[in-house]
């Protein structure tokens, strides 16, 4: 029998999510000194980065991200972790947010924008904000399932880190002269992406686990 599109996707499923997280953080501390080392990682965005070097590696990672989250979603939807509703809703604007401020440029250090650096603004604030808001909603399920108490427990604290990082970052953008933005959107960044790695690592772990009509694991 020819396996299902969902379980021929599962195959793929951890070294995609490991590579796009090794790309995120290599773009991160990489591509700052490759577009311009007298530029500062610490008071500019990754999308400040992203519009000064056109399909480099943020943009890269960006999409890579995003369709792997968007694989994710699939896998976990197949394999009945409780993602469905909201929660795969959010990932959903979390994949596809990213996707669009891959192939949708910004403008290049400038506070007059451009329509397309408006809808990668939006996009991108839609994503960030929506992983995290997912995070809390699955850790509310997976509390007290077995074998995912250290998921929902990673996955509420870094959803938690991550919304307070993009507090930060907008009393930075708004009454701080953008300091320190750089470092603390990385940081938030670094969250996110940790609880992709979480959340994928949990969705492989209950691959092998299947329920008969009688309610019996095997």
């Amino acid at each position: 029998m020819t396996p299902s599109p969902p379980r021929r996707l599962s195959r793929f499923l951890a070294p995609a999510v490991w590579t796009a997280v090794v790309f995120a953080v290599g773009s991160a501390l990489w591509s700052p000194t490759d577009t311009d080392p007298g530029l500062s990682p610490f008071r500019l965005t990754v999308s400040d980065f992203a519009a000064l070097d056109r399909g480099g590696p943020i943009e890269i990672t960006m999409g890579l991200l995003g369709a792997v989250s968007l694989g994710l979603l699939a896998v976990a939807r197949a394999r009945k972790v409780p993602v469905r509703g909201l929660p795969s809703l959010l990932l959903a604007l979390w994949g596809a947010g990213l996707l669009l401020a891959a192939f949708v440029p910004t403008d290049p250090l400038t506070a007059d924008l451009s329509g397309s650096a408006y809808l990668h603004r939006y996009a991108s604030v839609t994503a960030f904000a929506a992983l995290p808001a997912a995070g809390l909603l699955l850790a509310r399920r997976l509390t007290g399932a077995d074998g995912a108490g250290d998921t929902a427990r990673w996955l509420r604290a870094l959803s938690w880190a991550a919304l307070t990082g993009a507090a930060v970052m907008a009393y930075s953008a708004c009454f701080a002269d953008r300091e320190l933005i750089g470092l603390v959107e990385r940081l938030l960044l670094g969250c996110e992406v940790a609880m992709l790695g979480v959340l994928g690592r949990h969705v492989q772990r209950v691959g092998g686990v299947t329920t008969s009509p009688s309610g019996a694991r095997r």
